[in-house]
């Protein structure tokens, strides 16, 4: 199982120790740099003191050094070494204690010097600076036609540089090493307090059950990388408080629903039992009536759940637009006759759709069907087919409905008059009609044009 602590333990131990090996390399380099140059500095006082005492005579070159000279540093355990040349290579001066060894002849000029390291006599390690330079002339050897020319080289032991070095470098290893120990700890529990907000959210979202949705996240107390989480689960929680409050109140809809077909049946059956030979047609008319009623209600419940579980099948084929629209109205136009309504058909005769004909034709019917139910006496119902979109309308005048009622005309089993009395709409119809309308790529809204007229409309998704 993946962890974040373990993810970013993993993450930030390496990064920490990459930053302390390149701390301690910077600050050994740039030490080191600064060491180097004050040793290179000292090199080269001694080698412009050597050029100082250089002069250039009848005899050639020259060099009067004191007897002391290096005898202070050489005193200290870390000797230093000299050697001074004409370019011919005769040599003019050297310090005593190189013997029979000569320093190599390497050299830059006075104003950029050559440096290199070397191994000393006794082949302890030295650093040397070697340059080319005039020297000055005598007043007797102002007429020698030819300027010579000295190279000097100045070696010194640099033991005591490595030794500081080589202590910087353990100090900077062992400090490295007592950090990067110290992290391990401190980083776990940075970890562990920075995912206490995790923790306490999971314990809250443990907490939330069913009973209980109308429970929030305190945004106000959790970190802020933690808010955009919690403002989707506040999200969250209350889509879902809502789909449960649908779902209560569906499931007490339709009891209620049932309640009175199952009653009627019942009285009934206990009638039948009571006079068996006095039964006749009418009532087992009213029995078959309460049937079909349930019958009807049970199959749009079905037919809502396979819509919902994608089990509906598409047959799309060229359907005529106008041809199925008088044909799903045909059975209505009786009605609609007797309770005067205007009604207003627009739809071009050579309009032609690309869907599934048996849910188009159920979506017109249930369309349809309310729009002439739910009219008052000498209203109207216009039905217009834009192709262009493609978009169908049915726009009628309403008595009882309102604006505020628009977003509950597709919830399953709702019905303004909350007495449901009645048997011809069970409340399932818009419903089941934009499940089908979504299955085709359509979008089922309703809207009011009007305080007294609604408007559905069938629209193609883009």
């Amino acid at each position: 199982m993946k962890s974040i602590r373990r993810q970013l333990t993993l993450t930030l131990l390496p990064g920490f120790a990459l930053v302390l090996i390149a701390g301690s390399a910077a600050i050994y380099y740039s030490t080191r740099a600064a060491l180097l140059g004050e040793f290179d500095a000292g090199l080269r006082a001694k080698a412009l003191t050597i050029m100082s005492l250089t002069e250039q005579g009848q005899d050639g070159i020259q060099a009067e050094l004191p007897e002391t000279f290096f005898q202070e540093a050489n005193n200290d355990g870390y000797p230093q070494f000299y050697e001074l040349w004409q370019t011919d290579g005769k040599i003019c001066a050297r310090a005593a204690a190189l013997k029979d060894t000569d320093l190599p002849r390497r050299f830059g000029s006075p104003s950029a010097p050559a440096y290199w390291n070397l191994a000393l006599p006794g082949q302890c390690a030295g650093r040397a600076i070697g340059l080319k330079f005039s020297p000055k002339v005598e007043d007797d050897a102002a007429k020698r036609p030819v300027p010579l020319e000295a190279i000097v080289v100045v070696a010194a032991d640099r033991r005591s540089l490595d030794g500081t070095l080589d202590t910087l470098a353990i100090v900077l290893a062992v400090a490295g090493l007592l950090a990067f120990a110290l992290t391990l700890p401190l980083v776990n529990f940075a970890l562990r307090r920075g995912h206490a907000p995790l923790g306490q959210l999971s314990q809250q979202a443990a907490a939330i059950t069913a009973d209980s949705l109308q429970t929030r996240f305190p945004a106000d107390r959790i970190p802020e990388e933690l808010q955009p989480i919690t403002a989707r689960l506040n999200d969250l929680l209350g889509r879902l408080e809502d789909s449960f409050a649908r779902e209560r109140r569906f499931s007490a809809d339709l009891a209620h629903e049932l309640r009175t077909p199952l009653a009627e049946l019942r009285s009934h059956a206990e009638v039948e039992l009571a006079w068996p030979e006095g039964g006749d047609s009418g009532k087992h008319r009213q029995t078959l009536e309460i049937a079909l009623q349930m019958e009807a209600m049970v199959t749009r419940l079905l037919d809502l759940a396979r819509c919902e579980n994608g089990k509906i099948s598409l047959q799309c084929e060229s359907v005529p637009v106008a041809a199925l629209v008088e044909e799903v109205w045909r059975p209505l136009a009786a009605k609609a006759k007797a309770k005067g309504l205007g009604v207003n058909c627009r739809v071009a005769q050579d309009a032609r759709i690309q869907t599934d004909r048996a849910l188009f034709r159920s979506i017109l019917a249930n369309l349809f069907s309310n729009a002439v139910d739910y009219a008052p006496p000498g209203g109207r119902v216009e039905i217009a087919w834009r192709p262009d979109a493609p978009e169908l309308t049915v726009n009628n005048t309403v008595e009882d409905l309102t604006p505020a009622d628009a977003p509950h005309l597709f919830e399953r089993l709702w019905r303004k008059d909350k007495s449901r009395t009645g048997n011809e709409h069970c409340g399932l119809g818009l419903a089941l009609s934009r499940e089908f309308a979504a299955l085709l790529g359509f979008a089922l809204t309703a809207s009011f044009t009007g305080e007294k007229s609604l408007t559905l409309s069938l629209k193609r998704r883009p």
